[in-house]
């Protein structure tokens, strides 16, 4: 006799079945099948497996807190918080799941949510791993700096931590060039791709600055952080450097025009910053540069104008302003200026083939004189460059818009050879597969783009390629 839960809620009726209830397997078979797929970039499959396990299980917070962890993983950040949430409904002390959902707010840039919630993860387990350095995160997010330090330091006592060791290294660098790499010595060897690069890094800048005085130095850690777009670190550097009475009136508005431009690309106020680095040296093209980058930005586009003409003025060898007046051409849909100003970065630059690149994109991304300009482009930098993936790309996607759809084909797959994780090289493909109606190609190849993205730059527009090619499949049914 089987005991059944009407789901009308008038409490547990005994009825006859002669069906028995098949018993689940085991939660942990389901998570480890689960952590394979993960492994294995197989992500939605994954949640489907554990959201069985969680029906399964409907008192488990594991399957859920993992589902969360995936939608993390991809930069789903909605689904993830949806996943935390629900974790917590059936363990509201569960430390993993606070800390889950603390990292999700601090990616949406909710701070002072994530603080809270940072705070209680470390309350209800402070042994739990890398908690001290989510708090330590959102303090520099916050721009709190001894508060940062203190939470990457308080990690360490607990047990070592790579991430809290990588931030004090970069905290200390400014100020204390041997501490900064004492603290790097002190990573290991076999840590994330991501962190390891980040730590080459900081020792490079650290090596390339090590016969230099301390005020250069300090300088130079900033904008090697600015480089990376670090935003809080590179705030903390310029502070540090803005700070030196011993610095020239030049000095000082280099470091007040990067500290400018650091303050505005993270959304805090800049413009007081910009007028006193203009104030000490008017000779200076920095505060214009970088003036006109956050008006272009803010779609201010004739004083950004104004501003970047003047910084090319100023500096008429530096193929940035151009590429920058060619950026605000293009938002404003003069494509010939853009293009002339594309044209002047690379005169003054001829060997820098980054630069190429970024024009090769242009006609690419706007279909703007393909045949005559962005595929003779695109093909002389794969003859440089046999490796690169961004190259083909390009190359393959302009030829498809022109119609040359065998060697479009063959230049996408070779582009996604070089570099898999080259998203837009799989949405290009996807796109080409669709056109030429091979659907079941396109569905798996669009599919893929929707497991593998963890920017989310080309999901959204994978799955309308998928809804798009599934309504043509019903279409062809009927």
């Amino acid at each position: 006799m089987l005991i059944v839960w009407l789901a009308a809620g008038f409490g547990p009726v005994a009825c006859q079945s002669g069906e028995v209830t098949p018993t689940p397997e085991p939660l942990a078979t389901f998570l480890e099948n689960a952590r394979d797929l993960a492994a294995d970039q197989q992500y939605n499959e994954a949640v489907r497996v554990l959201e069985q396990a969680a029906d399964s299980y409907p008192t488990s917070a594991r399957p859920l807190i993992q589902v969360g962890q995936i939608y993390l993983q991809q930069q789903q950040l909605l689904p993830a918080e949806d996943a935390f949430n629900r974790a917590l409904a059936r363990d509201l002390q569960n430390s993993l799941a606070t800390a889950g959902l603390a990292e999700t707010y601090l990616r949406q840039s909710n701070t002072l949510r994530s603080l809270s919630l940072w705070k209680e993860a470390a309350t209800l387990d402070p042994e739990l791993p890398g908690v001290f350095s989510g708090l330590g995160r959102v303090y520099l997010a916050r721009l709190e700096f001894d508060a940062a330090r203190e939470a990457f330091l308080e990690q360490l006592t607990y047990h070592p931590d790579d991430e809290a060791t990588w931030f004090l290294a970069a905290l200390s660098a400014p100020v204390d060039n041997k501490a900064a790499r004492d603290y790097l010595a002190k990573l290991p060897a076999d840590i994330s791709e991501s962190l390891a690069a980040q730590r080459d890094y900081l020792a490079a800048t650290l090596d390339s600055v090590k016969n230099r005085s301390p005020k250069e130095r300090s300088q130079a850690i900033s904008i090697a952080m600015v480089q990376i777009e670090a935003w809080p670190l590179a705030i903390y550097a310029l502070q540090i450097a803005a700070a030196d009475d011993t610095a020239s009136d030049a000095e000082k508005a280099e470091t007040l025009a990067f500290l400018g431009h650091a303050l505005a690309q993270y959304g805090r106020p800049a413009l007081v910053t910009f007028r006193q680095a203009e104030s000490l040296d008017a000779s200076s093209p920095l505060p214009a540069y970088f003036q006109g980058i956050y008006l272009r930005q803010q779609h201010a586009y004739g004083v950004a104008e104004d501003m970047l003409l003047h910084a090319a003025a100023l500096d008429e060898k530096n193929p940035a302003v151009y590429i920058e007046l060619a950026k605000l051409k293009t938002e404003q849909g003069f494509l010939s200026a853009a293009e002339e100003y594309y044209m002047k970065a690379v005169e003054v630059a001829p060997d820098d083939v980054d630069l190429q690149l970024v024009q090769a994109n242009f006609y690419a991304g706007r279909s703007y004189r393909l045949e005559e300009a962005g595929i003779p482009l695109a093909e002389a930098l794969v003859e440089i460059d046999d490796k690169n993936a961004e190259a083909y790309d390009l190359l393959g996607w302009m030829q498809f818009l022109t119609g040359d759809l065998d060697e479009a084909e063959t230049n996408l797959r070779r582009a996604i050879e070089l570099d898999p994780q080259l998203m837009r090289a799989r949405f290009h493909l996807a796109r080409f597969l669709e056109a030429q109606g091979q659907l079941t190609d396109a569905h798996q190849a669009y599919q893929t783009i929707t497991e593998r993205d963890v920017t989310g730059a080309y999901r959204a527009s994978a799955w309308e390629g998928i809804y798009r090619i599934e309504g043509q499949l019903d279409e062809t049914e009927k």
